[in-house]
């Protein structure tokens, strides 16, 4: 199955969820993510309070552990998908969930969110991890 992946997964399996985790290193998903997302996940992960909840990590550190985490995320630059960012900015809820959105429509994928407010529009099918885990069931 492949979805499109928004940072706040992408942030849940590192901080705390051991089932997101492994979801987003199960072979039986195939992750895009817009290059945005991975830029929004690392840009939380590096404040001081998170790092501090994780045992006082160094930036490096978190650096690689997010690395190692989304090894198997296909990650695109905004060219690939400009085309439905107008479309997917009328659409998101937050200005920041538009790229996600926007490669969503370009792919022609689902989207893994955990974001309540996403499942508001209806062109884009959103997923949340316990739906991942459903369908993989």
């Amino acid at each position: 199955m492949e979805l499109v992946v928004d940072a706040n997964v992408l942030v849940a399996g590192f901080l705390r969820s051991a089932t997101t985790r492994e979801l987003l290193l199960d072979e039986r998903l195939g992750l895009w993510a817009p290059e945005h997302g991975l830029t929004e996940a690392e840009k939380v992960l590096m404040s001081p309070r998170l790092r501090q909840r994780l045992g006082g990590l160094s930036p490096a550190e978190v650096r690689s552990l997010l690395v190692q985490l989304t090894a198997r995320v296909r990650v695109l630059p905004v060219s690939a998908y400009q085309r439905h960012l107008s479309r997917a900015q009328q659409l998101a809820p937050h200005v920041e969930d538009a790229p996600y959105l926007a490669l969503a429509l370009h792919l022609n994928l689902p989207l893994w969110s955990n974001d309540a407010d996403l499942k508001t529009q209806r062109l884009v099918p959103v997923h949340s991890t316990e739906d991942v885990l459903s369908l993989l069931s």
